[in-house]
């Protein structure tokens, strides 16, 4: 499953450049990547149309053209378990936008001004500030270092392999495939915080119901 990367902002912040820039300094390390947008309008076709007729049965399409392909898949609002189903072959996906899902995340702006409910945050990307510190605050012209911290995240992702999950003290069962989420989902949420250089070592993590 591929490491998830939120770039997100106010409108007309400067978002989809920096997607832009990221995704081609990426590309030049060799990496595999996708590239998603959130946006506020509609984006299936419409009811009245054939392809439209069929999604409002909350059936998966897709049309394919002289110049490519494009699937239309009606469903809830995603998460970060989703949106990384899309793209299981990929090592990275730089999404645009949502602000309300989980993951690790450029904010493009000063760090004062990201609201308080957006998390996850590991660097901000400044077109305001004079310079950046090249561990939290990045400036134009620094893509390739910000770049660079992406790209360390994922070798340090990619390590990520093995998930056992115990309930009460009896180890569960995982097929691949949730295994690959889990991994994927704790392991991108984690690395980005302060102190966590490695998961080599692996990672406990202990969940338990509030009194």
């Amino acid at each position: 499953m591929p490491l998830l990367i939120a770039v997100s902002g106010f409108k007309d912040s400067g978002k989809t450049s920096l997607a832009r820039a990221l995704l081609t300094e990426l590309s030049g390390r060799g990496l595999s990547l996708a590239f998603m947008k959130h946006t506020d309008r509609d984006v299936l076709s419409p009811a009245g149309t054939d392809t439209g007729g069929i999604e409002s049965q909350g059936i998966p399409c897709a049309y394919w053209g002289n110049d490519g392909l494009r699937m239309e898949l009606p469903a809830a609002a995603p998460n970060s378990d989703t949106i990384a189903a899309l793209f299981p072959e990929k090592d990275i996906v730089i999404v645009e936008g949502a602000k309300s899902i989980s993951m690790p995340r450029i904010w493009v702006g000063s760090a004062e001004s990201a609201p308080p409910e957006v998390k996850g945050v590991f660097a901000c990307f400044d077109r305001a500030a004079e310079k950046g510190d090249g561990r939290f605050l990045y400036v134009p012209g620094e893509e390739n270092e910000l770049a660079d911290r992406i790209a360390a995240f994922h070798e340090r992702f990619a390590n990520v392999r093995c998930v056992r999950v115990a309930v009460r003290g009896k180890r569960l069962p995982l097929k691949p495939f949730v295994a690959e989420m889990i991994r994927g989902s704790i392991a991108g949420l984690l690395l980005p915080l302060k102190g966590i250089d490695s998961l080599k070592e692996g990672a406990d993590i202990h969940l338990a119901r509030s009194e």
